[in-house]
Parts: structure tokens; C-alpha cells; sequence
């Protein structure tokens, strides 16, 4: 029986090595359909293998709700008042080149001239109540 079995055994090995290589097919014919296979397998293997590991599960929930009590007294101390603000002019040093007026020469010289001439601005400017110091 051993030797019968070994006989077919070796029959079947045989006979699977005498198929000729032309029945194999070109060697252009299927090869993107092998290359998209090669693809798909490595990036497939590249998630499993980078991806191992379970991220942590993020629930968010909402913060608790803070009570802010309000202010002791109801009504702000203190006014508004408009006040008058002087804003000074502004001035520009130029140098004047030497000339001659009413025929006499000046010599040049640094001399200020108004940009921006000085005026009032009203604002309104929040007073504190000033407290009486009792003594």
C-alpha cells in the first residue's frame, strides 16, 4: 500500500512540472490588475499595522453651570460730566534759506511753522462721587 501511494504520490509531482510554460500566457497581460493587487494589499497592510493601537473614545460634555452672584449695590457710583480738553497745536520745523526782504539779507534758518492749529474738544469723562471724609 506504502509503495503504491508513493507511486502516485510521485506521478502527480511529476506531472505538475511537465506543463509547458506557453500555456502560462503573455507576460504583459495581466500585470495591472497585479500591480493594483500589490496596491491595495499595501496600503491595507500599512492601516492594520499603523493603526493597532484604539485611540482614547473623547466625549465632550458641557462645563457646569457657575452662579456669579451680581454686584452688592444695584446702582454704579458715580456721573458722567463733559469737560473741555485743550489739544495744542502741532508744529513742523523747516528750514527757511537765506533771502533778502525789505532789501536787507536774512540768513537762513530754522524757523516753526503751524501744522495743525490748537483747539477745544469737548469729552465725557466719568466722575466718582466723592465721599465726605467726616472727622
Amino acid at each position: 500500500m506504502k509503495k503504491t501511494m508513493m507511486l502516485v504520490f510521485s506521478a502527480i509531482f511529476l506531472l505538475s512540472f511537465s506543463a509547458a510554460p506557453a500555456l502560462a500566457g503573455s507576460k504583459q497581460r495581466h500585470r495591472w490588475q497585479g500591480v493594483a493587487i500589490g496596491l491595495g494589499a499595501a496600503i491595507l497592510g500599512s492601516a492594520l499595522i499603523n493603526n493597532c493601537e484604539t485611540p482614547e473614545r473623547v466625549v465632550a460634555y458641557a462645563p457646569p453651570r457657575q452662579y456669579h452672584p451680581g454686584p452688592s449695590h444695584c446702582r454704579p457710583q458715580g456721573h458722567w460730566e463733559t469737560r473741555r480738553v485743550w489739544v495744542p497745536p502741532e508744529y513742523e520745523r523747516v528750514w527757511n534759506p537765506g533771502h533778502y526782504e525789505c532789501g536787507r539779507w536774512v540768513s537762513g534758518q530754522w524757523i516753526d511753522l503751524e501744522v495743525n492749529p490748537g483747539y477745544w474738544r469737548e469729552e465725557r469723562v466719568r466722575v466718582s462721587d466723592a465721599r465726605r471724609d467726616y472727622r
